[in-house]
């Protein structure tokens, strides 16, 4: 598959971490493999788990890791949840993240669960699921999460023109 993706000259080390098999992939021009946000290499570990698994057997968990990527997106995906989760803890507003892998909300959910005073919860179907965060401490504003993109002004739903809320308010027509 990797061939066909015009990526070749490839070092495949299988490590053994708990019950999951990663096979740890490095080689020139690897970014092909990895895709956007690692979409691609999503892909790539759900097809080699399928084909190592298809014989029957013992179910082993096998994923890849292409140049250390999903390391290092853990790692981010962390600290982002951290920065969030303290930011939520200041003001007691929830936050709302962009849709995420089960992978990618599971990392969430567990930086969050070692915070104090906030919770986490997915919302949402298939790919438009997502991670929100709420403060639990009793000072928390009513939930009215914010997202990555709200609170901006401009485009569409913006600020509205002069008069434009009085005629709303009395429904007349324009």
């Amino acid at each position: 598959v990797a061939a066909q993706m015009g990526v070749e000259n490839l070092t495949v080390s299988p490590v053994q971490q708990g019950g999951t098999v990663i096979l740890k992939v490095d080689g020139p021009n690897v970014g092909t493999l990895i895709g956007r946000r690692g979409e691609t290499m999503e892909s790539l570990s759900y097809l080699v788990s399928l084909a190592g698994n298809r014989c029957g057997g013992d179910y082993a968990k096998i994923t890849l890791d292409v140049a250390g990527y999903r390391s290092k997106r853990e790692k981010d995906l962390a600290a982002l949840a951290r920065r969030v989760g303290a930011k939520v803890q200041k003001t007691g507003r929830s936050h709302m993240f962009e849709p995420m892998n089960p992978y990618e909300r599971r990392i969430i959910h567990s930086a969050i669960s070692e915070m104090e005073n906030l919770s986490s919860e997915s919302t949402g179907e298939g790919a438009d699921r997502r991670v929100v965060v709420r403060s639990t401490a009793p000072n928390a504003l009513p939930d009215k999460p914010r997202g990555p993109r709200s609170g901006r002004s401009g485009g569409k739903g913006g600020a509205r023109r002069r008069g434009e809320k009085e005629r709303a308010s009395r429904k007349e027509p324009r």
